[in-house]
C-alpha cells in the first residue's frame, strides 16, 4: 500500500459532530467552574469557595467522561496489528490472529482464530455520526489487503474469493 506512513494504514475516530459534543461536554462545565472561581475572587467567602469547588468537581467529571467515551476512542490499522481503543478497554490484535472483518451493530467486528470477536466502537452508528457502512467499507478494503491468505483444509491451496 502506498498510503502507509510509519506502519499506520488508517485511523478512524468518532465523527466531527461527536468530537464537538465531547469538547462541549468538557468546556461547558469548565466555563461554569471558571465563573464560580471568578465569584470567589470578587467575593471571597466560604459559601462561594464551596460552590466553586463543587463546580470544579462537576467540570472534571464531565471532562473525563467526554474524553473517555468520545475523544479517545479510535480504530488504528497498522501493518502489524489492529489497535482498538474503546471506552471499556484497548485491544491489540496481530493480523495473523484475524480471520474475518464484519459489520456489527456497535462497529467493525474482528473475528479471531480462537473464536473471539472484538468490536471497534469508533465505527459504530452512535460514535460515527455518518453512515456506518460507508466508514466500514474503507476498513474492510484495508483489512482484506492485510489479512493472511486462508488455506483450504481439503486441498492445502489458498482459497479464491
Amino acid at each position: 500500500m502506498d498510503d502507509v506512513r510509519d506502519g499506520v494504514i488508517g485511523v478512524w475516530r468518532v465523527s466531527r459532530s461527536a468530537r464537538l459534543m465531547g469538547y462541549l461536554l468538557a468546556v461547558g462545565p469548565a466555563c461554569g467552574a471558571l465563573s464560580a472561581w471568578w465569584g470567589v475572587v470578587s467575593h471571597p467567602d466560604k459559601q462561594n469557595a464551596e460552590s466553586a469547588g463543587a463546580a470544579t468537581a462537576f467540570a472534571l467529571f464531565f471532562a473525563l467522561f467526554a474524553w473517555w467515551v468520545l475523544l479517545r476512542v479510535r480504530l488504528e490499522l497498522t501493518t502489524d496489528t489492529i489497535v482498538m481503543v474503546n471506552p471499556w478497554g484497548t485491544q491489540h490484535l496481530p493480523w495473523s490472529r484475524v480471520t474475518a472483518v464484519t459489520l456489527g451493530n456497535w462497529g467493525a467486528r474482528f473475528h479471531t482464530t480462537d473464536g473471539f470477536t472484538y468490536t471497534a466502537y469508533a465505527l459504530s452508528d452512535l460514535a460515527g455520526g455518518t453512515r456506518q457502512d460507508d466508514r466500514f467499507a474503507d476498513v474492510k478494503r484495508m483489512s482484506d489487503a492485510q489479512l493472511p491468505p486462508r488455506v483450504s483444509s481439503e486441498r492445502n491451496e489458498p482459497e479464491t474469493p
